[in-house]
This record gives C-alpha cells, structure tokens and sequence, in this order.
C-alpha cells in the first residue's frame, strides 16, 4: 500500500508542532480577533470557489452514505429476527444479546489500525479490502444453524463499519465545507437510521418469506459484494483537507491521540455519544422483543411478530430522516447566532427525549398505537443528534487527524454503547427473571426485561448533561482547528517524545 505524499511546503506538522510549543506564551496564543478573522477567511476562501458540488464529489459521497446503508441493514438484520433465534436455538437473553454484540471484538482489533492508516495511506484500497472481507464473512455467517458458529462469525461482523466509519466522515469533510458539508454529514448519518430500519423490514420479511431466518441475514452481504465493485469502479479519493486549503500533514499516533484527549469539545462530545448509543443499542435490540413480549401477555394475537418488526422498521426510519434532517437544519439556522447551537440542540433533544422513553416502558401492555407513538417521539428527539456530532468532530479536529478521531470516537461509542447495551440489558433481565412471581413465562420475561431497559432514561438525563457542558468549550476547539488549517501550523500541545 503506497503512502500518499501530501507533504506542505512549510514542513511538516511534527516540527510546527515543535516550534510552537518553544514559543513564549504571547507568540504562540494568537488573540481571539485574530483566530476569527483567521478562521472568517479560510471559510471565505472555501465557500467562494463554489465548485464543491461536483459529479465525483457527489459520486464518492452517495458511495460513503452506501456503505453507511448496507452497514446498519446488517446491524439490525439480526434484531428483526432475533425472537425467532432465540425461540429457535433456545437461547436466554444474555445470549442473544451476545450475537449482537459480538461484532465489537473485530471492531477494536480493525479500528484503531484503520484510523492509523486512513491518516496517512490510501483510503480507496482500505475500503475495497476491508469490505471485501466483511462481506464474505458476513455472507458465512448466514449459513451458521447453531448457536456457536453463529456467534463466531458474527464476532466478525465489525470489520465493516470499523473500515468505512472512520474514513467516510473524513472523506466527506475533505470534499465539502460550512452549510454544504453539514448537508453531507446529514444525508451520511441518516442513512444509518434509514439501514437499521431497512433492517428490522428485509431481515423480519425475507425470514417470514422463505420460512428461514438463515436467508434473513443474506442479502446485506450480497448487496455489499456488490458495492465493493461500485467502490472499485467509481470512487476517486480526494487529497486530505483539499476542501479547507489545508497545507497540514500527518503527525504520530502519539501526538493524535494527545491532541484528541486535550481537546475538551471531542471529548465531552464523544462521551456523550457514548450513553446516547448505549440507549439506542438497547432500544434497537430489545424493543421489538418488548412489544413481542407485551402482545403475549395481554394474549393479543392479532399483531403478529412480523408485523411488529416492519411497524418497527418504519419507525425507525421515518423518525430517523426527519429528526436528522431537522436536527441539521437547526443548527444550520441557529449557528450563526448562536455558535454553541449544535451541543445546545443535541443536549436538549436528548433531554426532552426522557420522559416519552420512559412512557413508552410503562405503557408496554397499553394499546399498541400508543407504544408505537411514544417510541416514535422518543427516537425522534434522541435522532436528531447524529449530524451534530458528525459535524461537530470535523470542525473541532484539525484534517489529518481526523480519521483517528473518528475511529477514537467511534470505537468508544461501540465499545461502551451499543456492543455493551444488548449484552448488560440481556444480563439484567436473565437476573430479574426469577425474582418475580408469576406462573407465566411470557410475563415474567417481559417484567424482567421491562425493568432492565429503566435503565436508560438515567442515562439518557447523563448525555444530556455531557452534550451541555461541553457547548461551554465548543466556540474556543472550533477556532483553535480554524486557525490551525488556515495558518498551517499545529495547534500547540504538551511537548510530547516520539
């Protein structure tokens, strides 16, 4: 794999780096003027070559938002179906929520070396390999009928994202600048909504139609077989920060990393993702198991499973659209005048997204429209964060360290999100379940598993609180990267030995 040369002419970031921590404190600081007007002219300069919306910008970006797509179709295949596994293999909780979170022991093997790379080599021939693998493997596993097997594989299953997540947003970034790009990172992260309902439909629809929930996990993975060739075909990789100006290049690992946890916004931001998709991990999971749940116990047999499971998958994906869509569009319209709008709004939407979640737990053996109602609410306040933080990243991180970045974040949101809910919610509701009393199977797992997800508003209250602390420090991260981009120097950090 050759290494692309984007070396500036100024010299590399490593010794910038250096001869800006040597500095006196007055020479290295610029002043607050000077970093907005700094930052006020890169923008200016990007926005006024009005060539961003371009036939291979718009190509690579509907290629990237692909990937995004088939990702979470696979992701959530296995939930659309996953009542069906368990009654199947006889399996308890703990183990199905176990193959949905399996994927994360190949995700933070692959990640951090994909963040490394997508720094500093060719991205194009990581992701035509990476997804490559995935696929096959993917396609494998669909072929598994017992329970180990399955679990095999899918502990494979995170190769994919853990190739295109951390690459793609940069792409993005290194094509598109202000409104434009933040219209970009709204259609990318939508797509993630759009894929995990399409999920839930085809894995649910294609079991039910071929009697097999075996063939419920197959056509992702041939539908990303296909898009390797697409990739291969199609996809021109743009130089890193092409669409900034930027005249910086890759530093060490050690330095990136340093750079990241000192960055307070991508810190608070990360860490508030992390319980955000903690929760969606859960509700992805276990919701349609609930209401299954639910429907047995009132014996209400007029819904049937797969009926639950596309009501479900439409959910998903309507509120999904619509809340990032909307989410973007506010904070396109609020930036302006008010610069910290994008934490603002992704803190009071996870707010406000408490106490329908919690209606929605309560309300399991209530008519079914009002648990439809309450889920879609709460997804929807909860959705309209995804483009934020997207777009929060790129313009608190400086370009050549942002697929590090993306990958430090990424993985953290994985690692302790949603690969952990599935599993700790599966855990809690298997010790619940002989704690209560009553002759009913089906009620005691759906009161198990009901107490097990009250767990989430807590956490929802705890992201809300990260995202508002972290609008305190978002102004300052964002000019510092501004004027790094735009002076071509580092931003200045501890002295570091590599």
């Amino acid at each position: 794999m050759a290494e692309t040369d984007q070396s500036p002419p100024n010299g590399s970031v490593d010794k910038a780096e250096d001869a800006v921590a040597e500095k006196s404190p007055s020479s290295s600081v610029c002043s607050s003027s000077e970093m907005d007007l700094a930052a006020v002219k890169q923008d200016a300069k990007a926005e006024a070559a009005g060539n961003q919306i371009t036939r291979t910008n718009l190509i690579n970006t509907l290629l990237i938002c692909l990937l995004q797509l088939l990702n979470f179709m696979e992701r959530y295949s296995l939930p659309g179906i996953l009542p069906v596994i368990i009654d199947e293999l006889d399996l308890s909780n703990l183990q199905g929520g176990l193959l949905q979170s399996s994927f994360i022991v190949s995700y933070v093997v692959v990640a951090p070396l994909v963040g490394y790379l997508g720094d500093r080599f060719s991205r194009k021939i990581i992701l035509i390999v990476g997804l490559s693998v995935w696929s096959l493997v993917s396609l494998a596993g669909s072929y598994m009928t017992t329970y180990s097997s399955l679990l095999a594989l899918r502990c494979l299953g995170g190769i994919g994202e853990a190739t295109y997540s951390a690459i793609g947003p940069a792409m993005i970034a290194d094509m598109f600048v202000g409104d434009t790009r933040s219209n970009m990172l709204a259609m990318f992260y939508f797509m993630m909504l759009v894929g995990g309902g399409l999920g839930y439909i085809t894995g649910s629809g294609v079991a039910a139609a071929t009697g097999s929930w075996n063939w419920g996990l197959r056509v992702t993975p041939i539908l990303s077989l296909i898009s390797v060739i697409l990739l291969v075909i199609f996809l021109k990789e743009p130089a890193r920060g092409e669409s900034e100006g930027s005249r910086l290049v890759s530093t060490s690992w050690k330095k990136d990393i340093i750079y990241l946890l000192h960055n307070r916004s991508f810190m608070f931001s990360t860490t508030a993702s992390v319980a955000l998709v903690f929760v969606i991990g859960a509700i992805g999971v276990w919701g349609p198991q609930f209401v299954v749940l639910s429907r047995k116990v009132i014996s209400d047999d007029e819904h049937t499973f797969e009926e639950i499971s596309l009501v479900y998958g439409v959910i998903s994906i309507v509120s999904g659209i619509t809340a990032v869509v909307s989410g973007a569009l506010m904070g396109i319209k609020l930036r302006a005048r008010y610069p910290e709008a994008d934490a603002l709004i992704c803190g009071i939407g996870m707010l406000l997204s408490v106490p329908f979640f919690y209606g929605f737990l309560v309300a399991g053996l209530e008519p079914l429209y009002w648990i439809y109602i309450l889920s879609f609410i709460a997804l929807w306040f909860i959705n309209l964060n995804w483009a934020l933080v997207g777009d929060i990243l790129l313009y608190v991180v400086v370009p050549t360290r942002r697929a590090t970045a993306e990958t430090f974040q990424i993985m953290s949101v994985h690692v302790f999100g949603d690969a952990s809910s599935p599993f700790i919610i599966g855990l809690i509701s298997d010790a619940f379940e002989p704690l209560i009393e009553s002759d009913s199977v089906d009620y005691r797992k759906y009161r198990s598993l009901q107490y097990a997800l009250l767990i989430n508003p807590f956490i929802q209250l705890l992201s809300a609180a990260l995202f508002l602390v972290g609008s305190w420090h978002l102004l300052g991260d964002r000019d510092k990267a501004k004027h790094a981009v735009a002076n071509g120097n580092a931003i200045a950090l501890p002295r570091v030995s590599n």
